[in-house]
């Protein structure tokens, strides 16, 4: 009983290792892709953020905001037990 849970407990660690050595392996090669990307392919200066800009736009927001919460009030109203 002994050996085998020896041999076990030293599967598990190579196991282990082994993962441990593929994620270290992942990380460094996303590392350096992303490196890679943005050594050779830069950002246009001048570009931000792809993200809506504020402001005047937040009306159109509210209005969806109002339209989801009816249609979600309507359909549990329909759809109640």
């Amino acid at each position: 009983m002994g050996e085998q849970f020896a041999n076990g407990v030293e599967l598990m660690f190579i196991g282990m290792g082994i993962v441990f050595v593929f994620l270290a392996m992942l990380i460094v090669a996303v590392t350096m892709m992303s490196w890679v990307i943005n050594r050779f392919f830069p950002d246009p200066q001048g570009e931000t953020d792809s993200l809506p800009p504020t402001g005047p736009g937040k009306k159109d927001d509210q209005d969806t905001v109002a339209a989801i919460s009816a249609a979600i009030h309507r359909y549990r109203s329909n759809h109640s037990r």
